[in-house]
C-alpha cells in the first residue's frame, strides 16, 4: 500500500500513547461533566496549543492516545472519540 496516495485525503493522527507523568502534558477531559471552564482557568488564556508528553499540538490537532482520540481544545485534550477517523 501506499501511504503517500492517503496523504491529500486524511489528516494523520499519531499515536503518542500513555501520557508520561514525567513531561509536560496539558490537562486531559476524561469526564463530560468536569467543567471545561473550571481546566480552562488552571491552563489560562496564554495556551498555545496542547502538550502531550513533552510535545506541543497545535490547537484543533488531533491525536491518538492507545484507542482515544484527544483533541486540543484550548490547551485541553477533549475525548474525540475512539476511532481517529471521526469528525471533530
Amino acid at each position: 500500500m501506499n501511504a503517500a496516495s492517503n496523504m491529500g485525503t486524511a489528516e494523520l493522527v499519531p499515536q503518542v500513547g500513555a501520557p508520561d507523568p514525567e513531561r509536560r502534558n496539558s490537562p486531559l477531559q476524561t469526564d463530560p461533566e468536569q467543567s471545561f471552564e473550571l481546566l480552562r482557568e488552571q491552563v489560562g488564556d496564554e495556551a498555545a496549543g496542547c502538550y502531550f508528553n513533552g510535545s506541543l499540538y497545535e490547537e484543533g490537532r488531533r491525536v491518538m492516545s492507545g484507542s482515544t482520540c484527544l483533541r486540543c481544545e484550548g490547551g485541553i485534550w477533549v475525548e474525540a472519540g475512539t476511532d481517529s477517523s471521526e469528525s471533530p
